[in-house]
């Protein structure tokens, strides 16, 4: 039996194996064998994984247009699911009424690759946090963080699947400008942790950070290798573990890339299961790698774009769609662009023009639990008949203790 082991199986059987498997199997595969990951990585996979499986594999792309946020999904040929229309954010009509709608706001503040959203609904001045898988329709209230701060950075991290297991980090800025931390020369944030097996939010101590240091406000959130990465103003990053603290020194973008006359066209990005940085470079676009054992940014490829210069002069790399693929972006489109023959899928933007942030996101067409609610009721209902029993022995005991000394 040894000797029938997947090792010894065609490289086309195995590939054929992987395009029609589970996201989860696959996510297994990528991390387990070598062979696998470097086909899950080639730039022909994903949309022959998702014609087959009816999985969806792109991003979200989201801009502020008259003080609304507008969201629209892109993906590659084939990678959104056979449907036209196949995302609904947590938007219940009923409650919105005529009048408000001027007033009304959905928002995406963090995504995952495990097909769950994050989303801040607005009505008026009123705040609601969700929990959603937008291929399935479904979406679950959240309780609500300190609302009355103002967010500056949000991530989710999937730790289970099933059951549903998430987390999600919250970092806020109170609007005080007199602190005991202000008076040392220190600048903070408020970090919140929200446990959907506690399903509630716990605040954690507040992280430190040196005066005037901010994050940069528009770029994403990289959650790879166990660790949540921010990119911050002075070209520094940010580690967070999965309870928001601080996994390491904050450490500087690739100082060759710093040089780079086009350097303010950058992005922290996900590659091959690491950190990358893609910036545009002398010879089009410069991809780095951060490797974590040594601290250290690699410089892994720099690639000719001048196939898409034909067809826009701002391009702006903003993503790292797999190993063979970068997602690249002008004013009113996006480019899904092959890196080895240069060829690329042009995606033409109906909503969003300028688009100011970005979500990578993968997703399966099957219902979740989001709120493992029957086990949560199940707690609360144990709970209450708990409370029943004390009160009952307590009132029998003092009705019993009360006649004995009145009857004797």
């Amino acid at each position: 039996m040894a000797s029938s082991s997947s090792s010894s199986l065609p490289s086309e059987i195995i590939y054929e194996i992987l395009t029609r498997t589970s996201l989860k199997t696959l996510d297994t595969c990528k991390v387990v064998n070598k062979e696998c990951h470097d086909m899950i990585f080639e730039s022909n996979f994903m949309p022959q994984f998702c014609g087959r499986s009816q999985n969806i594999s792109g991003y979200f792309v989201q801009t502020l247009l008259n003080n609304k946020h507008v969201t629209e999904f892109v993906s590659m040929d084939e990678c959104s699911g056979n449907s036209k229309a196949p995302f609904h954010l947590p938007i219940d009509d009923s409650i919105v009424m005529p009048r408000f709608n001027d007033d009304f706001d959905m928002k995406i503040v963090a995504s995952t690759k495990q097909g769950i959203l994050c989303c801040v609904r607005r009505i008026r001045n009123s705040y609601r946090y969700f929990i959603c898988k937008p291929s399935t329709k479904q979406w679950k209230k959240l309780p609500n963080p300190r609302v009355r701060y103002s967010t500056v950075k949000v991530a989710l991290i999937v730790l289970s699947s099933n059951p549903l297991h998430f987390k999600i980090i919250r970092l806020s800025s109170p609007r005080t400008m007199y602190h005991h931390y202000r008076n040392l020369g220190q600048d903070y944030y408020r970090r919140e942790i929200f446990d959907s097996k506690a399903w509630k939010w716990k605040q954690e101590k507040d992280l430190l950070v040196p005066e005037l240091l901010r994050f940069d406000m528009f770029a994403p959130t990289v959650n790879t290798s166990g660790l949540v990465y921010f990119k911050l103003r002075d070209d520094l990053v940010m580690a967070l573990n999965y309870n928001g603290e601080e996994a390491f020194p904050r450490f500087a973008l690739p100082n060759e890339a710093l040089d780079y006359e086009d350097y303010r066209y950058n992005q922290l990005v996900e590659y091959n299961g690491k950190l990358g940085f893609t910036c545009l470079s002398p010879r089009g676009m410069g991809i780095w790698v951060f490797e974590n054992e040594n601290h250290v940014w690699e410089l892994k490829q720099e690639v000719d774009i001048e196939t898409i210069l034909g067809v826009t002069n701002f391009p702006t790399p903003v993503g790292i769609y797999n190993a063979g693929i970068a997602l690249m972006m002008d004013y009113y489109q996006v480019f899904f662009y092959k890196l080895q023959d240069k060829s690329f899928n042009k995606v033409k933007l109906d909503k969003c023009r300028a688009v100011q942030e970005i979500f990578p996101f993968r997703s399966d067409l099957e219902p979740v639990d989001l709120s493992m609610q029957r086990i949560n009721n199940i707690v609360s209902s144990n709970k209450h008949l708990y409370r029943l029993f004390w009160i009952f022995l307590f009132s029998f005991c003092f009705h019993s203790s009360f006649w004995y000394f009145v009857l004797s």
